[in-house]
């Protein structure tokens, strides 16, 4: 399983990131963002974590591989991205997931 310090290494390697600290009402034990906007987050314990997604691009994830992947929503209407467990998907996609979710941010950033 991938852990925090090579999800950093690969989040920090992208253009204008920047790690910020914990966010404990998110359950988040580091997140990085872009433009000053969360595009991943590993959560407490470090076996999942979220990254910033279109819906139409995160819920095939979801449907495929239920136990991997959970979509986030908040307050049941608005798409926020996926939570990703890290145990069941491969370091490869990782580093998928975190490269499309800081394309996507850093799209939305400039829109």
């Amino acid at each position: 399983m991938i852990g925090l310090d090579e999800i950093r290494a690969i989040a920090m390697a992208l253009p204008n990131v920047e790690e910020g600290g914990p966010v404990r009402a998110a359950r988040r034990i580091a997140a990085f963002k872009v433009a000053g906007k969360s595009f991943v987050g590993v959560e407490t314990g470090g076996r999942s974590m979220t990254v910033s997604l279109p819906e139409k691009e995160a819920k095939p994830f979801a449907k495929a591989n239920p136990t991997a992947y959970e979509e986030i929503w908040r307050n049941k209407t608005t798409f926020m991205g996926l939570r990703v467990s890290l145990p069941a998907i491969s370091t490869d996609r990782v580093r998928e997931l975190i490269e499309a979710s800081w394309r996507y941010t850093s799209a939305a950033s400039k829109s």
